[in-house]
């Protein structure tokens, strides 16, 4: 190496060699700059011998904020020029390939496991290819054609010896369809020895079914439930959908011996259940199945439900399992408590030892969550509700000593009970509107989160019945906490490590040849990466933005000259593709199918959606190049689109009210902007018309806070006005500038003038919706003092509606905590919205 070439390379050796990985990728990214074909040897031999620079450096470019797409390109040509300079490297070829597969480079990944394959002659160096060249397939039907070329001469070769390989080769037919050759694939000897793995054999059967292949779908799922699992739930499944295909196509006799050979089949395995050391529930829940499926007579059907509750009606999952077999009751209130008597007769009230006694609390809850899903807890009266909640807060009450001793980590048998009487409040205020219910829901369950501090069914409905009570995290950022915009961005953390440990896990998953999860690995890359929540978070921390600098207009104007929009995409095809992760069955449902399900009762809006999104998108995109100073901005194509995208009929139903009046408001005074500089048209005068229409009968928050009782809706309005009115001052003073109006003197001269009669009313409206919503904020600072806590906590306590637990002294004293704590933050809220007010009105200019 001569000196020259050694002097550039020094500081970075010296960065590697000193443990300081953030100054060698600094050095490392300058000289693949100035020399991108430079092999840098040395750098590569440093990367071998210290492993953890490799992950420190990925670490550093989470921080760094660095493109992932530009980190792990720089970390390709690394690698791939240390490859070719030493091509019997078996090392930095493994790594040349690896940062390809980080890099998502799949034809890449490719060319270099064959070259792997050539030099080493090593299998996996070909199933990597094979792999490889299938994830192309999505594009390029020749790639699946090349794969299974491939797949089929290693078979014939051969080198198919593990279950992966059989994935593999798997997964290459099914992604064509081609379901005969997967078939014929697992009948072969490798394809017989794959079947002991469960998604194998689960995998056959659904080729059964597709083809349907009914006798030999029933033969392989009994010899998997004989054989291997009865408990297979899927098998089961399988089975009896084999048999009512049967059933359907054979004649009367046959059709007999076929409901003969289930009944046998359920039959025997139930007898070796009951003989087996640990109850299996498969058989007995199989026996409901095919009752339910073959029309069994009520009485039947009824007597195995009971049968099935007495074996395993203290389990969780109960409920779940009896909810399709008793579905028939709900259309009978009658038949349905005749029911509910006859389950509850099955119970032991008088155990004596603890496990009974635990057993027996599960079996209650599972008998009044199946009380709740027959519809015997709907429609009930304000005394009926309060005397049924009352019920079920004395039995969690009464499970409390059970959990005496329990790990802090695991729930308190009785949670359930709470969780319940929460909904059936709920259902009351649905019915009665009175928020005194919420409170003492949020009461009785804040104090059995205390108990079990880990229970995560307690936390989202806590969750979402603040949110119905005062605020949600959709709209706190314009009227609550400063440390909502940390939240934001720690939950953008999740994101920022999928882009590396992600892509760490498909790694792992070439090394050792799991090729059946390296597609589930990037799918789950992929949904992140285009997740749903990530964009809604951006748009959010944007308008936390915009809030902040928007209490003088030339500093909102700055903002929207300098915000980055390059992540908040409007078009449609953007948001097509963003993915909702969120599985909202996780909160607890015991309503029937004809009634809204739990968490959308306790739902007070519609949830931040795609309309939502594109919506706010097309907001901030609009303002950004409304303020921007580039001539290429097309305000003009976006303020059309989003015209156009208004008008969609689905639009207001997606959002609240107050948003989407906001929204028109925008849409109103853009096109207005865009019109203005045509002194002939009368159009611009015609959008300012319909603005100032839009602030003073729809966006004012006048009536807030005047004799009301506390709701989300309250602070939303207010906090909407807030934001309508920054959004407005934006646009209205770029529409000054286009118009000349810079100056004080100017703006009060253009006042003055008669012809400007409607843009002084647009004006004048803007600035009486800061004055309408600053008074609204001070009287929330009213409403919440004095004796509104007093006099909130009394009014519960001496109602007709307060539950039993509120009229013993300790409980009274934690619900007066509760409420007080409560008052606090609706007036740390309503403070927070008068001191955001209160600064606007002083720098605005009259």
């Amino acid at each position: 190496m001569d000196y020259m070439t050694e002097k550039k390379l020094r500081p970075l050796y010296e960065a590697i060699d000193e443990g300081q990985n953030k100054l060698a990728l600094q050095h490392t990214t300058k000289l693949l700059k100035k020399n991108p074909d430079w092999p840098l040897v040395k750098v590569h031999i440093n990367i071998y011998k210290h492993d953890h620079v490799f992950n420190e450096l990925l670490n550093i470019n989470i921080f760094l904020g660095f493109e992932s797409s530009y980190f792990y390109h720089a970390i390709v040509e690394l690698y791939e020029n240390a490859a070719n300079l030493q091509p019997k490297n078996e090392e930095f070829g493994n790594h040349w390939f690896m940062a390809m597969v980080r890099n998502n480079d799949y034809k890449g990944q490719q060319a270099a496991a064959l070259k792997l394959h050539r030099t080493f002659k090593q299998n996996k160096y070909l199933f990597w290819a094979i792999m490889s060249l299938a994830l192309q397939g999505k594009n390029s039907a020749l790639s699946y054609t090349l794969a299974e070329r491939m797949m089929g001469k290693a078979q014939e070769e051969g080198r198919l010896d593990e279950v992966e390989h059989m994935r593999l080769y798997l997964l290459i037919l099914l992604d064509q369809n081609k379901h005969e050759q997967a078939l014929a694939l697992l009948d072969s000897a490798l394809g017989q020895k794959s079947l002991r793995d469960p998604e194998v054999r689960q995998i056959k059967i659904e080729l059964l079914l597709a083809n349907k292949k009914w006798s030999e779908v029933m033969k392989s799922t009994e010899q998997a439930l004989r054989n291997e699992n009865s408990d297979d739930w899927i098998s089961w499944r399988a089975y009896f959908d084999a048999l009512d295909a049967l059933i359907s196509e054979k004649g009367q006799d046959e059709a007999k011996s076929l409901v003969a050979q289930g009944r046998d089949l359920v039959t025997q395995l139930s007898k070796q259940a009951l003989e087996a050391p640990v109850l299996k529930r498969g058989p007995f829940l199989a026996e409901l199945e095919l009752d339910y499926r073959l029309k069994e007579d009520e009485k039947t059907i009824l007597n195995n439900i009971l049968s099935y509750f007495k074996r395993f009606g203290s389990k969780s999952c109960c409920f779940e399992d009896l909810q399709t077999y008793t579905s028939f009751l709900k259309q009978d209130a009658t038949k349905a408590k005749t029911f509910i008597d006859s389950l509850k007769s099955l119970i032991n009230d008088e155990p004596k030892e603890k496990p009974a006694v635990i057993k027996t609390v599960y079996k209650n809850v599972n008998v009044r969550k199946i009380e709740r899903y027959l519809g015997l807890q709907s429609k009930l009266s304000l005394e009926q509700g309060i005397g049924l909640t009352n019920e079920l807060v004395q039995a969690y009450r009464d499970a409390l000593p059970l959990g005496e001793g329990l790990e802090k980590t695991e729930n308190q048998y009785g949670d359930d009970y709470v969780l319940l009487a929460s909904h059936v409040l709920v259902d009351l205020y649905h019915e009665h509107k009175d928020p005194a219910v919420l409170i003492q829901a949020i009461c009785i369950l804040e104090d059995a989160l205390e108990k079990s501090i880990y229970n995560f069914h307690l936390k989202l409905t806590l969750v979402r019945l603040y949110a119905i009570h005062y605020f949600t995290d959709r709209f706190i950022s314009l009227s609550c906490l400063d440390e909502v915009e940390q939240l934001f961005l720690e939950s953008l953390m999740i994101y920022k490590s999928n882009q590396v440990e992600t892509p760490e896990m498909i790694v792992k998953a070439y090394q050792y040849g799991t090729f059946s999860k390296i597609q589930e690995f990037i799918e789950f890359r992929t949904r992140l990466d285009s997740s749903l929540q990530q964009a809604i978070t951006n748009v959010d921390l944007a308008r936390i933005d915009s809030n902040a600098s928007s209490f003088q207009v030339k500093y909102a104007v700055q903002y929207f000259q300098d915000l980055d929009v390059s992540k908040i995409k409007y078009d449609d095809a953007f948001i097509a593709e963003q993915s909702d992760n969120r599985d909202f069955k996780v909160f607890l449902n015991c309503n029937s199918e004809e009634q809204p399900k739990g968490e959308e009762l306790f739902r007070l809006t519609k949830s931040t959606n795609r309309v939502w999104l594109q919506m706010y998108s097309y907001i901030l995109n609009i303002l950004s190049a409304a303020c921007s100073t580039k001539e290429n901005k097309d305000s003009g194509s976006i303020i059309k689109q989003y015209t156009e995208f208004l008008e969609r009929k689905e639009i207001a139903d997606e959002v609240t009210a107050q948003e989407f009046t906001m929204a028109k408001y925008v849409c109103e005074i853009s096109n207005a902007l865009i019109l203005i500089k045509d002194p002939a048209s009368r159009k611009a005068t015609d959008h300012l018309k319909k603005a100032a229409t839009l602030l003073e009968k729809e966006l004012s928050p006048e009536s807030t806070f005047v004799n009301e009782s506390v709701s989300w809706y309250l602070f939303h309005k207010v906090s909407i006005a807030v934001e309508s009115f920054n959004y407005g001052t934006v646009l209205v003073e770029m529409i000054n500038r286009a118009l000349g109006l810079t100056s004080k003197d100017a703006k009060k001269k253009a006042a003055e003038n008669a012809n400007n009669d409607t843009f002084v009313r647009m004006n004048e409206a803007n600035k009486k919706l800061l004055l309408q919503t600053q008074a609204a904020a001070r009287r929330g600072n009213d409403f919440f003092k004095g004796s509104f806590q007093k006099n909130l906590t009394k009014s519960i306590i001496e109602s007709d509606y307060a539950l039993d637990h509120f009229k013993q002294k300790p409980n009274q004293n934690r619900l007066t905590d509760r409420i007080k704590k409560m008052t606090q933050s609706w007036n740390n809220s309503v403070s927070h919205l008068t001191e955001e007010s209160d600064r606007r009105v002083l720098k605005l200019q009259f």
